[in-house]
């Protein structure tokens, strides 16, 4: 949420451009404490769901700093980004005491674990934030699979399960017991 803008990180591999350059690496340290922030918040409140729960002029507020955050970084202008960022991060605690004093509390994950008859366990949760919040702060989802239902929905509609899903529609009381990736190819039965 800090910003929408993609920029690559300073690094000697994958962006060895910007590798070096004094004004990239300022505008990268410059966003790490804004980012850091950020990540809290929407993990404790959930992603752009903070911005919901304060006023219409709070808001407003946060999303004209963002804006000209993003312009400075458009514009490489390391001063400009430093003091854009150290403005969004108090908007970012303005917002988390607005809400507080609303009443407003942090966001608490919808989870769904289970355990196959086989001992694989996984977890799915209502949404991708409920996922990232269950996975950085559940201990009992350490070595557990996390996924969304979003994922869920993106694995099922997938090639390798179209077959399933034909089933699935044809004969809605089927189970499934086993799905063997050799046999997702072959022809329906029937």
């Amino acid at each position: 949420m800090a910003t929408k803008i993609k920029r690559a990180n300073p690094d000697q591999f994958i962006n060895h451009a910007e590798y070096g350059n004094p004004i990239s690496d300022a505008i990268h340290h410059a966003i790490k404490p804004l980012d850091r922030i950020a990540n809290r918040m929407e993990l404790k409140y959930g992603c752009d769901r903070l911005p919901s729960l304060v006023s219409c002029e709070t808001a407003q507020r946060f999303g004209s700093a963002k804006a000209k955050l993003d312009q400075a970084i458009i514009d490489n202008d390391a001063d400009a980004v430093a003091k854009k960022a150290s403005v969004l991060i108090k908007g970012w605690q303005k917002m988390d005491q607005e809400a507080a004093s609303g009443g407003h509390t942090a966001l608490e994950p919808t989870i769904w674990s289970h355990t196959t008859e086989f001992g694989f366990k996984f977890a799915v949760a209502q949404g991708n934030a409920d996922a990232i919040k269950a996975i950085r702060t559940a201990p009992e989802m350490e070595g557990v699979a996390v996924y969304s239902l979003d994922e869920i929905g993106r694995i099922l509609e997938s090639d390798s399960m179209k077959l399933v899903n034909s089933i699935k529609n044809v004969l809605p009381d089927s189970k499934v017991t086993k799905v063997l990736m050799d046999d997702l190819n072959n022809e329906v039965p029937f």
